[in-house]
């Protein structure tokens, strides 16, 4: 599948010119002229890449840069400047906040390609983004658990997953499953918000966010109580109105099954706590197990020292 390229530039013919030169090379490129529809661009659709003018009206295109870097669906995403002036400060700056290159202007057209195809080679290649929801998978974060344990943060790990997902997905069908992740995904994002806070997608419906230990239990709260006000949308009107699922089993028994309803496992990890993030994990996953004993949407905090 092509490469998906957002232009994001403030001269007309500059900008048109970058599309049609990324178009005949194959990518599939979207156009935008300031920074406020960069921004609102990333958030309507998923893109591979974004070519981005630095000198822009209004937002700059430094700020767009702190903005993508700040949501966890863009966090990752690889950043090619354009910029018109050399300002070696300025390029240093935005390289140490995670721009993947920089490009002068007035651009050679080979070197611009050959510059956005290595980015975006780089980038399928360090990054595992799950394709349903745009969160790094588990090479991401496993990486990233341990580079917090390996600075010795103070931070807790939340296991989120969605209880009888399974009979949803196979009463209704993989569509509306994913229906469900997307949703949990969105909630997810949105509970953790930004600054220092990291979301994955571990696969199916399971998701993990790295937060400050004392903002832990607010984020569970908020996403339980948000999944639980916006589930029962998915379900067909005659299932909403009793409050389950009819469905036979392999044995061709009828079964009630409750509608699906969200656990996650707390685990508190100062420095020094796990030697790894496989510790952390399993850490997590059995507190986890435990918030699935309990009726509804729920969470549960290890208390455990060590």
């Amino acid at each position: 599948m092509a490469a998906r390229v957002l232009v994001v530039e403030d001269d007309e013919a500059t900008r048109g010119a970058l599309r049609a030169l990324l178009d005949d090379a194959g990518y599939v490129c979207d156009g935008v002229e300031d920074g406020e529809q960069a921004v609102a661009a990333m958030r309507g659709a998923r893109f591979d890449l974004v070519l981005l003018d630095l000198g822009l009206p209004g937002i700059s295109g430094a700020e767009v840069h702190r903005r993508l870097r700040r949501d966890p669906r863009t966090r990752f995403l690889p950043i090619v400047f354009l910029t018109a002036h050399a300002d070696r400060e300025a390029k240093l700056a935005e390289l140490a906040a995670g721009a993947e290159d920089f490009i002068t202007k007035p651009y050679d057209a080979d070197e611009l390609l050959a510059r956005v195809g290595a980015a975006v080679r780089r980038s399928s290649g360090l990054r595992n983004v799950n394709p349903l929801s745009g969160l790094p998978g588990n090479p991401t974060i496993t990486e990233e658990l341990e580079s917090r344990l390996a600075r010795g943060e103070h931070f807790a790990l939340l296991y989120v997953d969605i209880d009888r997902f399974k009979e949803f997905n196979d009463h209704y069908g993989f569509t509306r499953g994913d229906r469900v992740i997307t949703l949990l995904a969105e909630i997810v994002i949105d509970s953790a918000g930004a600054d220092q806070r990291f979301v994955g997608h571990i696969g199916g419906d399971d998701f993990v966010v790295l937060a400050r230990a004392d903002e832990a239990e607010a984020i569970a709260k908020e996403i339980t109580s948000r999944f639980d006000a916006s589930i029962c949308a998915l379900y067909d009107p005659e299932d909403r109105a009793r409050g389950w699922i009819e469905a036979h089993d392999r044995r061709g028994r009828q079964r009630r099954t409750p509608f699906a309803t969200v656990s996650i496992g707390i685990v508190n990890i100062p420095p020094g706590r796990f030697a790894g993030a496989t510790a952390a994990s399993r850490a997590a996953a059995e507190v986890k197990a435990v918030a699935k004993r309990r009726p509804g949407s729920a969470w549960v905090i290890d208390r455990r020292q060590s």
